[in-house]
């Protein structure tokens, strides 16, 4: 419990403690799937804004995250939510300053 509490303090603090340069984050492409429950696909967009992470890690921490609510070791993920400003679906990150965010549902 206490590494999850330190674990989302990094994360929280990691947007305001580092300033990146206006075009910095990396864009990985997409990942689709099929939420529980329903045959209708989501497609997200998904973009590494800072810290060393392959673009192929990328989606695969962001999509497990997101189809099954639970994420790789080292990783720490949350949900955005409109109502506090957040324009990102999900936000997964490490304590070494990863930073990973997956935007959408997308239109097709």
């Amino acid at each position: 419990m206490r590494l999850l509490l330190v674990a989302s303090f990094v994360l929280a603090a990691s947007g305001f403690l580092v300033a990146q340069p206006a075009g910095a984050a990396v864009a990985c492409g997409r990942i689709s799937f099929a939420p529980f429950g329903t045959t209708r696909q989501l497609s997200y967009s998904v973009e590494v804004v800072a810290g060393r992470v392959s673009r192929t890690t990328a989606r695969r921490v962001m999509r497990t995250f997101m189809t099954r609510d639970t994420y790789p070791r080292g990783w720490f993920c949350a949900r955005g939510h409109a109502s506090q400003g957040q324009k990102w679906a999900a936000r997964c990150g490490t304590a070494a300053g990863a930073d990973v965010k997956a935007f959408g549902p997308l239109r097709r």
